[in-house]
């Protein structure tokens, strides 16, 4: 029964994948003959080794494994009242994923050789006995690092990131037989040794998991007294206190039901917005690496300045939507009051604001992984496959060449800087209790700006005394509002140590990125950095004025 109703879940998303990773490759490669020559392209020199190895087997065994577990331990909780033995429930869990699993893998194998390739080509290169049985232990490996890290231990935690680093690095070295160095080579052959130790590791980890699972369900699974002591440690050296309202189950409910109360109200459509922003960037960005790029000629990163163009868009709309959605979700639309089951939800104002920025923070991360890493890396990555001369190697060294490396981490971090300081403080003034308010403070200080570089221009003199000033004014307000939000107790030493740290380590890292000789300018510059901690203290007193105002 439990089998048929874990098949009936799975099977629309596990056809779903199936799909997306065959009918992709077969309408990029449709699409490449159509713009090409009379003689166009040939479909084994499109679909080389390494496409396989990079988009079908990395990505498609991820999407596959996430299927198969999420499937699974979705019915976990249901699973634990069943009248039936523990190793019998977490056997089905493993057994149920590996074969889900392993059927996405052959059916998708299988179009491939209908659609791309004959048999004798994916038996030569790319054989499905060792990568197949590899990840089947794998997944059982981690089926079991699951249930043993419920209770969790140094020496569990130790052992389990060791032996999985362990196994990932066994398995790339079977790609290369002649060392990390030199050419990958397919896994044509699994020899009895390497089948036994496989087998060894998938009963290991069968065994270990259903023990583990059992002590969950028995409820005797429990945390090492060194993990508790170094726990409370922490705890106790990043809050300055041992706190007993922290470790409270019901002020952990509430803020676990605080927090899925905002990310269902606000926070889970923009990240839908999201992910729909990075399926559109990946197309877009992949159709601008073919039509802008040219086969015999590397450009380097000038040739791609339509999909950064185009990423840098999505993440525009993506801000946009992160401050109307959760800028919004303080308050009912047409109303400045405070929704009421935030007002009088049983937390501090402390506490209400932490959950609140933990889910904005968690949107914009989910928001921008998507855009850039699936959006721009992923169609980055299948051009780079698919183009099969060496593009990401020729890329890196233009970078080095011209001295471009430096200056590319700088603006990825000025990027992501200024990605969540905007998002942050946009929701501090929409959360202001009177947002006109919020809004004049907001406006005030470029109108501030624009006034001091004017009058610098007439009188030249003044331009140094006026950016300190305006430079001043920034930092003043920014100490001004962390005093507030601390002796408000809304937020605790902490949050001002790590503040005070990481102010000026940022300003001292890009000091040398703003290209200007003057000292005043780099002044001004620096200052501006104040708005990525800023947050930290407007968002807490912004709850706090709008709850009790």
């Amino acid at each position: 029964m439990t089998t048929r109703l874990i098949w009936k879940r799975a099977w629309p998303l596990a056809l779903f994948c199936v799909a997306l990773f065959v009918l992709g490759p077969f309408v990029i490669l449709k699409i490449q003959e159509l713009m090409a020559a009379p003689g166009g392209y040939g479909n084994a020199g499109v679909f080389e080794f390494g496409f396989l190895f990079g988009y079908y087997m990395f990505q498609s065994s991820l999407a596959f494994l996430g299927v198969s577990v999420g499937v699974t331990t979705g019915f976990q909780k249901y699973f634990l009242r069943l009248p039936i033995p523990s190793r019998t429930i977490a056997s089905g869990m493993m057994f149920t994923a590996v074969t889900l699993f392993l059927s996405m893998q052959l059916a998708t194998n299988g179009f491939y050789r209908l659609l791309f390739f004959d048999q004798n080509w994916l038996s030569d290169y790319w054989p499905l006995t060792g990568t197949l049985l590899f990840l089947v232990t794998l997944t059982l490996v981690g089926y079991a690092v699951f249930w043993l890290l419920q209770a969790p231990s140094l020496t569990r935690l130790g052992a389990s990131v060791s032996f999985i680093a362990g196994m990932l690095v066994w398995f790339l070295s079977r790609f290369y037989p002649d060392g990390f160095g030199g050419a990958v080579v397919p896994w044509t052959r699994v020899t009895p040794g390497e089948g036994a130790a496989m087998l060894g590791v998938s009963l290991g980890a069968w065994y270990l998991g259903t023990v583990a699972f059992a002590q969950i369900r028995s409820g005797t699974a429990l945390p090492s007294p060194t993990w508790e002591r170094l726990k409370q440690g922490w705890k106790t050296l990043s809050v300055g206190a041992s706190s007993d309202r922290e470790t409270d189950p019901h002020t952990q409910i509430a803020i676990a039901t605080l927090k899925e109360t905002h990310w269902r109200d606000s926070c889970r459509s923009s990240v839908l917005i999201g992910f729909g922003l990075a399926g559109v960037t990946f197309i877009g960005d992949l159709a601008a690496f073919f039509i802008w790029s040219k086969p015999d000629e590397f450009l380097g990163p000038l040739t791609y300045l339509p999909a950064l163009f185009l990423t840098g868009l999505s993440l525009q709309i993506a801000v946009a939507t992160l401050m109307f959605n959760p800028g919004t979700s303080l308050s009912p639309k047409g109303n400045r009051q405070m929704k009421d089951y935030w007002a009088t939800v049983p937390l501090s104002d402390r506490e209400l604001a932490a959950a609140l920025m933990q889910n904005i923070l968690k949107s914009g991360m989910l928001m921008l992984l998507a855009i850039v890493v699936i959006g721009l890396g992923g169609s980055y990555l299948l051009y780079a496959l698919m183009h099969g001369q060496g593009v990401i190697s020729s890329d890196w060294q233009f970078l080095v060449e011209h001295q471009l490396v430096t200056a590319a981490i700088y603006q990825i971090g000025i990027m992501l800087l200024f990605y969540f300081s905007t998002i942050m403080n946009f929701t501090a003034f929409c959360w202001f209790p009177r947002p006109c308010v919020g809004w004049r403070i907001l406006f005030s200080l470029p109108a501030l700006l624009i006034l001091s570089l004017t009058i610098s221009e007439f009188l030249p003199g003044f331009r140094a005394p006026l950016l300190l000033l305006n430079a001043c004014l920034l930092c003043g307000v920014a100490v001004l509002a962390f005093l507030h939000a601390y002796r408000s107790d809304l937020i605790g030493r902490k949050t001002i140590w790590l503040s005070v740290l990481f102010y000026p380590v940022i300003s001292i890292t890009f000091w040398n990125f703003w290209k200007s000789d003057l000292l005043i300018d780099r002044v001004l510059f620096s200052a501006f950095m104040i708005f990525t901690v800023l947050p930290f203290a407007t968002i807490p007193l912004a709850v706090s004025w709008n709850r009790h105002r």
